[in-house]
Parts: C-alpha cells; sequence; structure tokens
C-alpha cells in the first residue's frame, strides 16, 4: 500500500538526515509532501467513520515523522491545503491542524506542534481530541492527551501573572449539522515543554471561573470572532465651553464578537436557533494579566487601523 510505503521511506529519510544537503533537503520535503497529499485525499474517501479516523491517524503519523526531516520548520506544505498552517507570532510553535467530518455531522479534530526557538529541542507533538468525553467543556483542563478539539485560526500572545507567556486561541467547532461552535481557547506550556490548555483570565465573564469560552449558534447563521483594533465609545465628560457632556472615544486591541441571541426569547438555550445580532458586538480586551470583558458596543464604530 502507498501509505506503508510512505512510513517506510520517511523512516529512511530520518536515519539518512544529517547528511541531507539543503537543496537535496527541499527536493525530499517537495516529495514527501506529494505523498502526505494524496494520503490525506483518502480520508474522505472512507465510507465509514472509523476509516476516515484510521486514516486521519496514519496521516498524523507520517506527518509528525515528516515534521522532523531537516528543513520541515520553515517549510510552507501549501499543497495541503485542507491543513491549517498558524504559526505563533512571537516564533516559537507552528500548529497544523485539520477536522475530520463524520457521517453525524460532528467533527473530529487533529492537531500537530512544530516547536521552534527556545523549545526547538521537543520533538513534533499530536495532539488527542478528548472533547467526546468532557461534560461541561468551560471548565476544562486539558494537556496533549486531553484535547478539547477546534480548528484554529489564530494565535494571540499575552502575560500571564506569572510572567510567563500563554497564547489565546480562537477556532471552530462543528459540533453537529444544526450547531456551530466558535471558542476562546487558552494555551500555555509547563517547564518540560508540555502544552496545558483551559486557565481562568476571563474574571468578569459569566461566573468567572471559565478556562475557555465556547459560543453556539446556529450552522446556516454564522458568527465573527476576530482579534481587531476596534473603537469604543468612553466614558461622557462634561465640556464647560460647550456646557455639555462629550463621549470620547478610545482604539484598542481587542477580541471582537457577535452578540449572540435566540430568534425567540423563550427559546433561550436551543442554540440550533440562536443567531447574530448584527449591530451588537462584545469583546475582551488584555488589562493586568487577565481578558476583561466589554459589554455591547456598537459594531459599526469604525476602525482606526
Amino acid at each position: 500500500m502507498r501509505i506503508n510505503s510512505l512510513y517506510s521511506f520517511l523512516i529512511l529519510l530520518l536515519i539518512q538526515a544529517p547528511i541531507v544537503a539543503d537543496s537535496q533537503g527541499t527536493l525530499i520535503l517537495k516529495k514527501t509532501e506529494q505523498e502526505l497529499k494524496r494520503t490525506f485525499t483518502l480520508i474522505n474517501q472512507g465510507e465509514t467513520d472509523s476509516a476516515r479516523l484510521a486514516l486521519s491517524h496514519e496521516f498524523q503519523k507520517q506527518f509528525r515523522m515528516a515534521l522532523s526531516i531537516p528543513g520541515s520548520v520553515k517549510y510552507p506544505w501549501d499543497s495541503l491545503k485542507n491543513v491549517a498552517k498558524i504559526e505563533s507570532p512571537d516564533g516559537l510553535f507552528r500548529l497544523y491542524n485539520w477536522n475530520v467530518p463524520l457521517i453525524s455531522g460532528s467533527n473530529r479534530y487533529f492537531c500537530l506542534f512544530q516547536f521552534k526557538g527556545s523549545l526547538k529541542k521537543i520533538p513534533a507533538m499530536a495532539l488527542s481530541d478528548f472533547s467526546d468525553s468532557v461534560s461541561e467543556p468551560g471548565y476544562f483542563n486539558g494537556d496533549s492527551l486531553h484535547w478539547y478539539g477546534a480548528l484554529y485560526y489564530k494565535v494571540i500572545p499575552f502575560e500571564m501573572k506569572n510572567k510567563k507567556t500563554a497564547y489565546i486561541l480562537l477556532g471552530w467547532d462543528g459540533i453537529s449539522r444544526e450547531i456551530s461552535g466558535k471558542l476562546i481557547e487558552v494555551l500555555a506550556f509547563d517547564d518540560n515543554g508540555a502544552p496545558k490548555f483551559g486557565a481562568s483570565v476571563f474574571p468578569d465573564y459569566q461566573d468567572g471561573k471559565l478556562q475557555r469560552i465556547i459560543f453556539r449558534f446556529s450552522s446556516s447563521a454564522g458568527m465573527s470572532l476576530r482579534y481587531k483594533f476596534q473603537t469604543l465609545p468612553g466614558k461622557a465628560v462634561w465640556n464647560s465651553k460647550k456646557r455639555e457632556y462629550t463621549t470620547e472615544t478610545e482604539s484598542r486591541w481587542m477580541i471582537v464578537f457577535d452578540h449572540l441571541m435566540p430568534l425567540d426569547p423563550q427559546l433561550e438555550g436551543q442554540y440550533k436557533l440562536y443567531v447574530s445580532a448584527s449591530e451588537s458586538a462584545e469583546g475582551f480586551v488584555y488589562e493586568n494579566y487577565s481578558w476583561n470583558y466589554v459589554r455591547e458596543f456598537d459594531a459599526r464604530n469604525p476602525e482606526t487601523r
């Protein structure tokens, strides 16, 4: 089988890795990328969930080995169109992330970390999607073997109270055919470089104890969750010259998301009927090692950058 031949090919490459020249290494990475692409196309051709997941696990194993090839840390892997490739702004790691749609309408997620900089000595690390076993995902603390799976699209570094760098991950979750999700995940690394997921950094949102924030809404509606430079209304200040109150504005980098509401107030909790209030947004601003909640504001405020 092609899959087994690629596995043998990657093992041979890793044995020979110390003697691979730069130009030859690029050719090897291109060949490896094309073989990985062929393997990935087989995933969605699987006729059962178990077949798709088995193929995705095999792809993950092969890709993890490929990330040990010299030069892979700078290689773009552009041919893997359905694999999200995100680098942290501080250059510490790359994320390779993809989803497998299941017949039920839900999704299973896969993710690989490739470390750079001070963590480069750590091999590429795979995450295991544990979300099916989590009863209260907002309060769940995870690690590489117990990961609340999602498809990430943004990494935002910030400083924790312990002065260590952590990261906000913005992501998407296809919960079912009727319900989609967006989430704000918190990622940190322990002293051994192992990833930890979840932290109480949202002190004034809901009960202040959430480890991550998950939004659920109708799959047919959509929701915006972005990190942007946003203009906000400030406090009303008395202008003695004009003899009236004037409202100053301020512009901040912040996490901005649509305000969600049910189509009818009596449908509260039925997330398949939740939609965005198009002219109203909410958000989080980073201050004093926390992400502080900003209540509803006019989403039409102009951006200044």
